[in-house]
């Protein structure tokens, strides 16, 4: 199993997760490039990040996984089933489909623009805790695996958004993310293997509209909800998602 995180995340959001199925599968978190320990790339289209995927699964000898991604792990997660589909059993998307509410959008890109860096671990959780109103318990020994601490004392996040959204590099107010779905559409039609889609019931970016529109529009796929829970649903309840995609893993015997 190898599991994706979203954009401005790192591996360790699937920490309970991983730790709760390793029972039964070898999982394996990556920090996708900008992210985490990862260096960057020259593009963060869907594709190119993608091929990185494909070229982590060369060097570990993986002949084929069943992916989970959220956000934008699972964009990607869509992009390699869509070049590469002999590498790719099955997929569970958390929280991510094919168009994406405005406001939500906007709210991610706000409070990661706002919050650069953190004057301590305790002044971080406080504003994730505000940030993420569904989460029952923002943890500062988790938060530590996310952020490092600067020369000046300062925490800053492990990738690169909050300094890149100052410096104007990333041109998300005019509406540049939507970049990350464009043409998804048609290749969404291409993908053959079992997809569970996954929505968070108080998303505010993927609507449930959206979510069944893209079961839709997959050959092969089946919706469900993750009570309790927003767009950083994984996180916001961990037993819900591993309980799902456990079934769903089960159902389509991988």
């Amino acid at each position: 199993m190898l599991c994706l995180h979203g954009g401005g995340q790192t591996a360790y959001m699937w920490e309970e997760l991983g730790a709760a199925l390793r029972d039964r599968y070898h999982v394996l978190a990556p920090d996708l490039p900008w992210h985490g320990d990862s260096d960057p790339v020259d593009d963060m289209s869907r594709q190119l990040l993608a091929a990185t995927i494909s070229a982590l699964m060369q060097e570990f000898g993986l002949s084929r996984v069943a992916l989970v991604g959220a956000s934008l792990g699972g964009l990607v997660s869509l992009a390699l089933a869509v070049a590469r589909p002999e590498l790719v059993a099955a997929i569970t998307l958390v929280d991510i489909a094919h168009r994406l509410d405005d406001e939500g959008v906007k709210r991610i890109i706000d409070f990661m623009g706002k919050h650069e860096s953190f004057g301590s671990l305790e002044e971080a959780a406080a504003e994730v805790a505000e940030y993420l109103p569904q989460r029952k318990q923002v943890r500062v020994d988790s938060l530590r695996r996310n952020l490092r601490q600067r020369a000046d004392g300062r925490w800053e996040w492990k990738h690169s958004y909050g300094r890149r959204l100052r410096a104007a590099e990333l041109p998300v107010e005019r509406g540049g993310w939507r970049k990350l779905v464009a043409g998804l559409d048609d290749e969404l039609r291409t993908v053959g293997c079992p997809v569970l889609v996954l929505r968070g019931s108080a998303s505010d970016v993927v609507s449930n509209e959206g979510a069944e529109e893209i079961v839709g529009m997959l050959a092969d796929a089946r919706l469900a909800t993750i009570e309790a829970a927003g767009h950083h649903a994984a996180g916001d309840n961990p037993e819900s998602t591993t309980n799902l995609v456990r079934g769903f893993l089960t159902d389509v015997s991988w």
